[in-house]
């Protein structure tokens, strides 16, 4: 058998001749041959024949033999999977081209998202700022606070001190009035559990009430008892916070006071007492007119 011939003819004119002892000349021809066994129909589509045209002749088919039968079988079965690598690619390219854009809409989102965060960042910096320096300032006020607190329970303390040992001088009037403030008032100011604010308020209170007292001349009625045991209603007249003088209604009881360590002490004075009675009854309304008194007076 003559190796080298035609594969196959076109119009009745031999077009290539290959070696059949070559493979991939072997290969090609059957190519050929079955690309030749496609429809006119197919061919023709990509022009249009001239009129008159003499009809194409098909070509000869080409013989299947022991020979060439594994090789039109391996052909045919590399042309199926050139189609189908074909159409792989096809479908990875337009998949790709798919995930392509929704990769790029998802970075524009991430974009930005990661805007907005900044964004958001800055404004969280400015307000962190912006509180630090509220904080840097209450920080300092609370240190101012704390100063003048410690000054102020510095002073309350010595104040507390210097109104202890008068607590029991004031007049019995005027400690009744004082009560409530004298049951708060520490006994030992270094060992006080109350707020500075109760224990200064306690100091003032004392302090406004004493003063207002020493200001007025007071009259109140009182049960008094006597060095001989007996009792008996008197009014008695304070002057302020240093003086004062007491009598019964008919002026035949009568005695003079003023404060003392231990509290208000009080003396005898029944040779005074209608002068004191006669005091009495003009702070009551019941004489008319001004009338200059001589009363003892003890000054300390």
């Amino acid at each position: 058998m003559n190796p080298l011939l035609s594969c196959f003819s076109f119009h009745g004119r031999a077009t290539q001749s290959f070696n059949l002892l070559d493979p991939r000349s072997f290969h090609t021809c059957i190519l050929f041959a079955v690309l030749a066994w496609l429809p006119i129909s197919l061919r023709a589509a990509d022009s249009t024949p001239a009129t008159n045209a003499p009809a194409p002749v098909a070509p000869p088919a080409v013989k299947v033999t022991s020979e060439t039968g594994p090789i039109i079988e391996a052909t045919r079965e590399n042309l199926t999977k050139w189609v189908e690598t074909k159409q792989m690619i096809s479908k990875e390219k337009s998949e790709w081209t798919t995930g392509k854009d929704i990769l790029e809409d998802r970075v524009r989102l991430a974009q930005a998202e990661a805007a907005t965060v900044r964004d958001k960042l800055k404004e969280i910096a400015a307000a962190v700022a912006e509180a630090q320096k509220k904080r840097d300032e209450l920080a300092a006020q609370n240190d101012k606070l704390k100063a003048t607190s410690e000054k102020t329970k510095a002073m309350v303390m010595a104040a507390e001190k210097k109104l202890r040992p008068f607590l029991p001088q004031l007049p019995d009037p005027l400690r009744e009035k004082l009560k409530p403030i004298l049951a708060r008032f520490p006994e030992d100011s270094e060992k006080s559990t109350a707020s500075l604010a109760e224990r200064l308020q306690n100091v003032l209170g004392i302090l406004d009430q004493a003063s207002a007292f020493n200001s007025t001349v007071a009259s109140v009625k009182e049960l008094r008892t006597f060095p001989d045991g007996t009792r008996a209603e008197v009014t008695t007249v304070y002057l302020g916070l240093a003086q004062a003088y007491y009598t019964n209604r008919e002026g035949t009881l009568a005695g003079t006071g003023h404060p003392g360590p231990n509290g208000w002490e009080w003396k005898p004075d029944n040779a005074n007492g209608k002068k004191i009675l006669l005091a009495v009854h003009i702070l009551e309304g019941k004489e008319k007119g001004a009338t200059f008194i001589d009363l003892p007076v003890k000054i300390q």
